[in-house]
């Protein structure tokens, strides 16, 4: 169903829930649960409504094709929330994530040789070895938190191919580098929701371990940039040293860009696919079938670079069910206009990915785990475009095909060397919003197959 609308209607005709004097909406939006609350205000007053947060006009938009126009208006019309920019900035981590206009362009540019079919290719053995090193990992010791350890994978995996900087973590102990990094994304939610920017006059616990985390990867990342410098080939051969190589007139990039792209990519790379790789082993672990039907496949089509059509479905689901980015929180850049609403410029439009991948709708049996409906028979309502994990149109997630080998290469690991199941009486993960959403208290059970 998608929105009709016959006269132009402006912010304030839309509905939404009745709000506090004065803060409005942003007493009723808990940060950690914020993706839930919006779901349920969503069923409430439908796919298009509007909030009030502490005086600032708010569009929350949940139907596909909305989305798409929205999304697909970027960056003309439409631009991540300018407090992400100003935010990132003062982290001294101002990259490809939150730049806009002609800097986002060029940065862009820069990065996709990085992420290229070409490159990911060549990047396949080592990405092999790293996976090996996650397999002996948890025969010897059966992981205890499993997204921890996840992302102690994505943090080497992003580390070795954009800046060849062999971090493995995996086989390290004590304060590891991803230890740092999953500070980052809580506190910028949580500074997001902050009516006033208290973090620049008043210093919290938190910020300060955030301060100490962000001056601890400088240490790391400046490291590494010098040592690109210092050894720079006539071709770049990763992430850093195109930026390195790459002219802006007569002004090549300063260690802070430098800085600020390594942290982003290293950010964006390790905590969106750690826990797109959660979510799915988590569903592999109620569904010994389909874990039995991956064997299957790998067995026949060994190589993730080749097309593995069910674990790429079993892929697919476990997104839609749980996207890991369920909100994107946009600003129109001028006055627009979507589905016949009016929109002024400034206003934030916040894109709900999450509540159109579960609604009938789009998706017979919504909430059931179904890897068949992608395999091109499906039963009733099927709506590939409703379901969205890695955004759409010209900001298009660049990290793609990274994420799916990965997501691959630790479900075909799994599936090949161990019975994954639920442990027996055991709780349901809750899923926290930190800019991404996050397992929290996620068990799974690894046993060793027999013979392999």
């Amino acid at each position: 169903m998608s929105v009709s609308i016959t006269r132009p209607l402006s912010v304030d005709d839309l509905p939404g829930p009745g709000g506090w004097p004065v803060l409005g909406n942003l007493p009723q939006m808990p940060p950690a649960a914020l993706h839930r609350r919006f779901d349920s205000w969503a069923d409430e007053f439908g796919p298009v409504y509007r909030l009030n947060v502490a005086g600032k006009r708010v569009i929350v938009v949940s139907d596909p094709e909305l989305n798409k126009e929205i999304l697909r208006n970027r960056p003309g019309g439409f631009r991540r929330q300018s407090s992400i920019e100003s935010i990132m900035d003062e982290m001294g981590s101002n990259g490809l994530f939150s730049l806009e206009g002609e800097s986002w362009r060029r940065r862009r540019k820069l990065a996709m040789p990085a992420f290229n079919a070409a490159h990911l290719r060549g990047f396949h053995p080592t990405l092999e070895t790293i996976t090996e090193r996650l397999r002996r990992r948890w025969e010897r010791q059966a992981p205890g938190d499993i997204r921890a350890e996840l992302t102690r994978y994505t943090v080497d995996v992003t580390a070795k191919l954009t800046f060849d900087y062999d971090i493995n973590t995996i086989e390290q102990s004590g304060d590891v580098i991803q230890r740092h990094l999953e500070l980052i994304f809580p506190i910028m939610n949580r500074r997001l929701g902050m009516p006033f920017p208290y973090w620049r006059y008043v210093k919290l616990p938190q910020d300060r371990a955030l301060d100490k985390a962000l001056a601890a990867l400088r240490e790391d990342l400046t490291g590494v940039i010098a040592r690109a410098r210092a050894a720079l080939p006539e071709r770049p051969t990763n992430f850093i040293e195109a930026l390195l190589l790459a002219q802006d007139g007569q002004e090549s990039f300063t260690d802070e860009e430098l800085f600020a792209e390594a942290l982003t990519i290293l950010i964006a790379g390790q905590d969106t696919t750690s826990n797109a790789t959660a979510w799915l082993l988590y569903h592999l672990a109620g569904n010994p079938d389909v874990q039995q039907r991956i064997r299957e496949e790998v067995a026949e089509i060994p190589s993730v670079l080749d097309r593995q059509p069910y674990l790429e479905a079993v892929a697919a689901e476990s997104m839609r069910l749980q996207p890991t980015t369920p909100l994107l929180a946009m600003e129109a850049i001028g006055d627009t206009e979507i589905g016949g609403i009016q929109i002024p410029a400034g206003t934030w439009v916040i894109v709900n990915v999450q509540h159109a991948g579960v609604q009938a709708r789009n998706f017979s049996d919504p909430l059931t785990f179904d890897p068949e409906r992608w395999l091109g028979n499906p039963h009733g309502n099927h709506r590939p475009d409703a379901s969205i994990p890695f955004g759409s149109g010209p900001r298009f997630c660049p990290g793609r095909g990274l994420a799916m080998l990965e997501i691959k290469s630790v479900a075909a690991m799994v599936c090949r060397t161990f019975d994954i199941s639920l442990p027996a009486n055991g709780e349901k993960p809750r899923d926290q919003f930190h800019f991404a959403v996050i397992p929290i208290g996620m068990r799974l059970e690894l046993q060793r197959r027999s013979g392999d």
